[in-house]
């Protein structure tokens, strides 16, 4: 009797366990269709597409720097060559 009792609870709370996943799995599908849902997923996609444009803009920075650091030691041993 006993050991029935036990399966008999643990068949109850396996079920209620398996409405619950459900229950969540439902609510999951609804959210996602959620205005706020939809507009993470675009915050998300802008903050990517910014991230590519930030270190694109990086790189064109740092090449500038380099040249202009190049031109700049160039334009000193020209001054340097003229002095001598």
């Amino acid at each position: 009797m006993i050991v029935a009792a036990i399966a008999m609870t643990a068949c109850s709370n396996s079920g209620n366990t398996n409405r619950n996943a459900q229950r969540e799995r439902e609510r999951d599908l609804k959210d996602r269709d959620s205005v706020a849902f939809k507009a993470g997923e675009a915050a998300h996609e802008i903050a990517k597409h910014a991230e590519k444009a930030a270190v694109a803009a990086a790189r064109e920075l740092e090449q500038g720097v380099r040249k202009a650091s190049e031109g700049w030691k160039e334009k000193e041993r020209e001054d340097q060559a003229r002095n001598r």
